[in-house]
């Protein structure tokens, strides 16, 4: 089975498949999607997932799936359509095939995330109930934020998008930690967002000439230059341009050794490890799955790192 193909298995047989050492715990009543009918991916990254697990004795038992890994965003369209949820290894040597989860596919029950045990919620299944291919999806975080003009503000940090439709709300631009807290953080609406571009912004894929095609970016309008951020000790001191100007300015340096290491091994790791930029869309049919293994790579990596 190649990299860029869904499982085939059934609900039943991946959960067989889990480790052992996963909790089986029981359901309280199922809060749907998020606070205020909003998701915010920030919030979820890298949360357990619990799959539905009904037990003769107990109904209502769920098992551990795994961890969000990135989540997938509509080729063309401003939505989320799902995330992907990185499976823990068969005894901690063998890796696992992703598992694809529907932005609809899930209920929030106090905080912990689990999987609806039904048709549509998972893999090939969700895939075509939202008339999709994962080939084509884009990972939005992580991805630098531009005009046309090439103004850069920074990376995705952040999606905020509704729980019930996927459709995007805002997204939040991501500088580092230590820079949203001094500069603050830009929120940029839904209307002033273009959506995925190529031609501009990081490499998606290794090529051996200059093809534009290799560049993709998140676009947004010339509106957001007269943004003002939110937050941060620097909320007064100009438009979104300026203080982005000053972050990226510090920040280049900083991260120059690394972002060369990166670009190599898969993709770029920002604040610490959370999101790899790079390979993030195919050019070509099948390309979603070529990405994966260096998305893994690069992840597991950043994971060492931070242990």
């Amino acid at each position: 089975m190649t990299t860029n193909e869904m499982s085939h298995k059934s609900c039943d047989e991946m959960l067989d498949t889990a480790d052992a050492d996963s909790k089986v715990e029981a359901l309280d009543t199922p809060i749907t999607g998020a606070d205020d009918g909003i998701v915010h991916t920030k919030d979820l990254y890298n949360r357990k997932i619990w799959f539905s697990r009904p037990r003769k004795n107990d109904p209502d038992a769920v098992k551990k799936l795994g961890r969000i890994r990135s989540w997938v965003f509509h080729p063309k369209d401003l939505r989320c359509v799902g995330f992907l949820v990185k499976r823990p290894d068969v005894a901690l040597m063998f890796h696992r095939q992703d598992t694809f989860v529907a932005f609809n596919g899930f209920d929030i029950y106090d905080g912990d995330i689990v999987v609806k045990d039904e048709p549509g919620a998972t893999d090939r299944s969700a895939c075509k109930a939202l008339g999709i291919n994962l080939d084509d999806c884009v990972l939005w975080v992580g991805l630098p934020v531009l005009t046309r003009d090439g103004t850069s503000f920074g990376l995705v940090g952040n999606v905020n998008y509704d729980a019930e439709t996927g459709k995007i709300i805002s997204l939040d631009v991501d500088s580092g930690a230590t820079a949203n807290a001094l500069l603050g953080h830009l929120k940029i609406p839904a209307k002033d967002i273009i959506g995925f571009r190529r031609g501009k912004g990081v490499q998606l894929y290794i090529t051996d000439d200059d093809d534009p095609e290799s560049l993709g970016a998140i676009m947004v309008s010339d509106a957001v230059k007269n943004m003002t951020v939110e937050g941060g000790i620097a909320e007064k001191a100009g438009t979104a341009t300026a203080v982005v100007a000053d972050k990226a300015k510090k920040s280049a340096e900083k991260v120059k050794p690394k972002v060369k290491q990166a670009t190599k091994a898969a993709g770029k790791a920002v604040n610490k490890g959370a999101y790899v930029t790079g390979r993030q869309i195919a050019r070509t049919q099948g390309m979603f799955g070529k990405f994966k293994d260096n998305f893994k790579s690069a992840m597991q990596d950043q994971e060492s790192d931070d242990s």
